[in-house]
């Protein structure tokens, strides 16, 4: 049930015809955290670069060379090259390198000279040392 300015039926007229800006503003003083999100998030610019970015990606997963990959499997695969490149700008050669250039214009990303690839990944967090059991042997973690 809502509360407070919510509640009210001026409110519901003004979320139909105000500016959602405008509105946080005028109704949100009751729950100030809320309304300081929902700005940030009503301020940020409409883009479709980060769906182009994904289409593009996409394109170079599934090309010419990969055509008889499923659907499925080809979401796993730009699932995983996504997040290696999120994992990638936290390196410091991704800060100081050539690479630094993607979050400056993602626009200019050449997917052929990723500086991440699957194979230099080293997933040591996903193994640990087993307690118990002689030094060096490992356990990969689930």
């Amino acid at each position: 049930m809502k509360k407070g300015l919510f509640a009210l039926p001026q409110a519901h007229v003004d979320a139909a015809t105000m500016d959602a800006i405008e509105w946080w503003s005028t109704y949100g003083s009751e729950t100030p955290e809320l309304a300081e999100v929902a700005k940030k998030v009503l301020s940020q610019p409409i883009s479709s670069s980060y769906a182009e970015r994904n289409w593009s990606t996409y394109s170079y997963i599934h090309s010419i060379k990969r055509n008889r990959l499923n659907n499925k499997r080809a979401d796993k695969l730009l699932f995983v090259h996504s997040n290696i490149r999120l994992v990638s700008q936290f390196s410091e050669s991704y800060k100081e390198g050539p690479f630094k250039e993607w979050d400056i214009n993602p626009e200019s990303s050449n997917l052929e000279s990723s500086s991440v690839r699957l194979d230099d990944m080293q997933w040591e967090s996903l193994y640990k040392d087993v307690a118990g059991k002689a030094k060096g042997k490992r356990q990969r973690v689930d």
